[in-house]
Formats: structure tokens, sequence, C-alpha cells
């Protein structure tokens, strides 16, 4: 009933929102997106790597084609379209090219609703570390050039459990500076309209009935400082199975702070996530937390940064420690002209095992760096 009760709600807030007037022009689409391939090198030490096959050298990449366009209605209000195609990307477990994010957005005084597939409102308003060598090098608890064993659960400080299942979110307007958002997703099964059984939850499950997310962020400046403060809250019900009349998936919560400050050229900036996602039969518990922080400074076509994260986790049942990984990042970048950049990074990456059963596979380490260029259309 609360599911019906919500989405009705929200279309009738859009509706209101919209009332009867025209769009005096049609939407018509407009291309834009991005495009990075870098040539990386990474080497992995200690116990993990025995037995392990690992390449010591790869041409990875990520590419998106976005389709926009908007229309303002008579009433001023704004509609827009967002429909994305990806491509190349090597780093994802898929390896597919396929629609990334398909969403539109109702735009107004009373604020902004968005309806359909996107990442949630804790997500897209995070505070999150500056790094100057893109996220799509960086978008895993550890840069995704570098080997984690298999054995170490990993966290990161992103709030994006639940992915891009279509969902509804609603942002308010900023009133001295604050806003607030939250998220509804009804379901991201293949019974659901997500109609894909891979989800990103916090469970490592397979997915779940619903999920919801919420989050509050304050922006100002004063004088020549810039403040960025954000909270967000997400939690999913794990799926209840009507045959055998248990849940396949366990329920889990987790919440995040983050700060950005900005002076001159200087960021400094970080976020802190804790994380309740039980051990499921889907894979090892996600129980714990992670920390990263960075500080970059740019400069005219310039910019460089110094990056660190941490994460801790329950990991697998036999587990009596923890499962540990700290990471060190310094990237650059290089403005060659408008939207193509050169950048760099180099990094490493220390693990530790808390498997209590082959204590030898205790630690190991990963290092390495990428170059590559980024172009924005």
């Amino acid at each position: 009933m609360k599911k019906i009760l919500f989405g009705t709600s929200a279309l009738l807030a859009a509706s209101a929102l919209a009332s009867a007037a025209q769009a005096s022009d049609p939407i018509k689409l407009k291309l834009g997106g991005f495009m990075e391939y870098y040539m990386a090198g990474a080497s992995q030490d200690g116990d993990f790597k025995k037995g392990t096959a690992v390449n010591n050298f790869d041409v990875q990449g990520e590419s998106e084609i976005w389709f926009v366009g908007s229309t303002t209605l008579d009433n001023g209000m704004k509609i827009s379209v967002q429909v994305e195609l990806e491509a190349g990307s090597d780093g994802d477990a898929s390896g597919g090219d396929n629609i990334d994010e398909s969403y539109m957005t109702i735009e107004g005084n009373y604020g902004k609703l968005i309806v359909g597939s996107e990442d949630n409102a804790a997500y897209l308003m995070r505070a999150a570390a500056p790094n100057a060598a893109y996220t799509e090098v960086d978008d895993v608890a550890i840069p995704r050039y570098l080997s984690r064993p298999a054995a170490v659960t990993d966290n990161i400080t992103d709030l994006g459990f639940d992915g891009d299942a279509n969902k509804l979110s609603y942002f308010t307007p900023k009133f001295y500076g604050v806003q607030a958002g939250a998220s509804y997703a009804p379901s991201n099964n293949t019974v659901g309209d997500d109609a894909s059984a891979v989800s990103e939850t916090v469970t490592r499950a397979a997915d779940f009935d619903e999920a919801m997310a919420l989050t509050l962020s304050y922006d100002n400046t004063f004088g020549p400082v810039g403040v960025l403060a954000t909270a967000g809250y997400t939690m999913a019900n794990g799926r209840h199975d009507a045959a055998a009349g248990t849940k396949s998936s366990k329920d889990a919560s987790d919440w995040a702070v983050g700060l950005n400050l900005t002076y001159g050229g200087f960021t400094l900036g970080g976020a802190y996530r804790g994380i309740n996602a039980p051990e499921s039969t889907a894979s090892a518990s996600a129980d714990g937390f992670a920390w990263d922080a960075g500080l970059m400074y740019a400069e005219g076509p310039y910019a460089v940064s110094l990056n660190y994260r941490k994460s801790s986790a329950e990991g697998a049942t036999n587990n009596k420690g923890k499962d540990i990984i700290d990471t060190y990042a310094v990237g650059a970048k290089y403005a060659l002209g408008a939207g193509v950049d050169l950048f760099g990074q180099v990094a490493y990456a220390d693990y530790k095992d808390g498997d209590s059963v082959t204590p030898a596979n205790s630690n190991d380490g990963a290092y390495g760096g990428v170059v590559g260029i980024h172009l924005d259309f």
C-alpha cells in the first residue's frame, strides 16, 4: 500500500507542478558525453600473488554518449531528458556496451523531480575527496588498474547502493545554501521495472524489494572560503521469497558524511561512511566503514591531487579479524585544449585479509600507474 501511495503522490505532485501548460517548443535531442583511454601498468606482490595470473600492462577506458534535451513550458517549468550510451567499459564486470542511465527531470519553483534510471539523491549530492585523475580511473575502493585479492572485501564511501535502478528522486530548492533530497526505488530484480538481477546494494545480494535514500547538504561561501557539507542515509529491504517464506537477501543500511573546503586554487575534502550489511548467501559481510581524504590544487590548465582511502569490512564467516585496505594515490592533469585533458596517476594499495583459516594469506600490496587522455564533448 505504501508503495502505491508513494508513487501516486509523486505523480499527482508532478501533475500539479506542470498544470495544463503546453511546451512552446518540442524537445530536440543533442549529443554530449566523454571518452577517456589510458595505458595502465601494475604489479602485485605478497602472498596473494602466488597462483594468480595478473597482467602487468593493459589498455583501459570508458566512453559515454549522452542524448540530452529540454524544453520550457509556458508556466516556466523545465522538462529535460537524458539517455546515456556506455561503451568501452573495460573496467566494468560485465564489459558490455549498453544504455547506462535513462531518466527525465521536471524542475520548477518547488524543486526538481527525477524519474527513471539514475543514481539516488544521496549519491548525487555527496561531497567527495577531490581527485585530479578522474573518477572513472578511481571509482572503486582502489584504482581499478590495481588487482585486489578476491579474499579481501572492500568498502567505498559512496552511498550509491542501488545503482541505476528505476526510482523517484526529489530535490528541494536551495534555501540559504541548504538543500534536501530523497529517493525511492521499488525494486531491482527480474520481476521489477529494472529487469536486472544484478544489484549494487550494500548487501552484495542478488536483489532487493525496495530501497530509500535521504540526504541533506549545505553549500555556501564565506569570503574567499567555500564550504560544501553533506550527510546521507540509505536503506534496502532484502527481497522476500514468497515460495520459501523467507528473505533471500538481508536488510542493509548505511550512512555517510562529507566535507569540501575551497580556498584559492586549493580543495580539501573527504567522506566517511558507516555500513550495516550482514553476510548474505551471496557473499561476505560488508559490515564496517570506509573513509577517504584528498587535497587538490588547480591553477589554469594544471591540477594535481593527493589522496588516501581506508576500507574495513567483516569479510567472510571464518574471519576473526577485519579485511583492511589502505590506498595512496597521486594524480595530475593538464588541459591541452578545450575538452582535451592529459592525465596520469600513480598509486599503491596495501591489503590485509582477516581470514583465520589461512593466515599465510595475510598481507599483499599492489602498485602501478596510468597515463591517458580524457575528452569531453
